[in-house]
This record gives structure tokens, sequence and C-alpha cells, in this order.
């Protein structure tokens, strides 16, 4: 079973929507975002490192999955 995946688009002002179950989930209030040239990570403010480290494992883990599949989905 994959992650659910939420698309979103920047306004015109570079803000974005964050999705409605993202934030009930407990992304509220204060967040951080820890971006590079191709993807960033989005945490509750104050989250222990290990536990950003083991939340991105399966983040990690779902893409590779998703990789695989895109390979076997190529004729």
């Amino acid at each position: 079973m994959e992650m659910v995946t939420f698309k979103t688009k920047m306004d015109s002002t570079g803000r974005i929507y964050i999705a409605r179950p993202i934030r009930e989930s407990g992304l509220v209030n204060s967040i951080e975002i820890l971006p590079n040239a191709k993807a960033a990570v989005i945490y509750r403010a104050g989250t222990k490192i290990s536990d950003i480290l083991a939340s991105l494992e399966i983040i990690v883990a779902d893409l590779k999955h998703r990789a695989k599949q895109e390979v076997k989905q190529k004729p």
C-alpha cells in the first residue's frame, strides 16, 4: 500500500496550501521546512531529529517502491 500524495501549487505570492488531512495529522501552528534543490521536508517545529529521520526512512522506502513500479510500467 502506497502513501497518499498531496499535490498543491504555489499561489502568486509564493504561498502553498497545506491540505486539511496534513494539518489534522499534527502539522499545525509552527512548522519547519528543510529544503534542497529538488525536495523539502516539512515537520512540526521542535521535532527531534531522530523522529524526523525515522519518518523519512518510511517515506524513502515508499519512494523506492514507486520507482520500481515506474520501471515495471514503462514499455
